[in-house]
């Protein structure tokens, strides 16, 4: 669907595309939000075997487990390669210590695993340079 649309935009390859995804990484998790973590994602499949909703939205699966298992299913999601951008998603219903943990592996763990480094910024980031 990726190359259907910068197929038919104005801006052909150059067009951006980005990708929301929730990720949730369980290295540093006990057991008990690794159990609830996995639950969760369970009663989300259901959503991801057809559009969904008037735009026909499609839906990727929610990715649990440590960073490094994470890491090798994205690099095999053929969307994520196509991408310019992911942002990774937290779940809406999950305590203060859960995300403290989801966010500490993401950025200590999965974002090492897929390349990123702290105060690296990504080209173009920071906007046009000031005149």
């Amino acid at each position: 669907q990726i190359r259907t649309f910068r197929a038919a935009h104005p801006l052909g390859e150059s067009a951006r595309v980005s990708q929301g995804l929730v990720v949730i990484p369980t290295d540093t998790a006990t057991p008990d939000q690794r159990a609830r973590y996995e639950a969760y994602a369970a009663s989300r499949l259901p959503r991801t075997t057809s559009p969904q909703g008037p735009g026909r939205l499609m839906f990727a699966p929610d990715l649990v487990g440590g960073a490094e298992e994470i890491a090798e299913q994205l690099s095999r999601h053929a969307a994520y390669q196509q991408v310019d951008e992911v942002a990774f998603a937290l779940p809406f219903t999950f305590g203060h210590d859960d995300y403290v943990q989801i966010l500490t592996d993401m950025a200590t763990r999965l974002g090492p695993a897929l390349g990123w480094a702290p105060g690296v910024e990504a080209p173009g980031a920071a906007g046009p340079e000031p005149a």
